[in-house]
């Protein structure tokens, strides 16, 4: 799993590649441990475009950064989802839960 981290004119995008599984997870959350930061609060995009595949962990860390989000009112949404990561969202529910782009 690779991770770009960058600001965008509403707060910060992270473009995520590969697999978030139980290997790479822990990986993410230290990644995204501070994001957004507390002294300035923003909004957040998940960027799968390159995302392969999406594990238990991974639903869990993404899990934890939407917590994160809502306790500061920023707002969440996950983009560009492949067909086989969206059905893992649809059946797991988390289409209700984020917004999706």
């Amino acid at each position: 799993m690779e991770l770009q981290i960058k600001p965008f004119d509403k707060g910060i995008k992270i473009a995520i590649s590969g697999r978030v599984d139980t290997m790479t997870s822990s990986e993410f959350d230290k990644a995204t441990a501070n994001i957004p930061a507390a002294d300035a609060p923003c909004d957040v995009e998940l960027d799968c475009t390159d995302m392969d595949y999406i594990s238990s962990a991974g639903l869990r860390s993404f899990i934890t950064i939407l917590k994160r989000c809502k306790g500061m009112g920023c707002e969440l949404t996950v983009t560009n989802l492949n067909s086989s990561i969206k059905s893992i969202f649809d059946m797991t529910g988390f289409t209700q839960l984020f917004k999706l782009s």
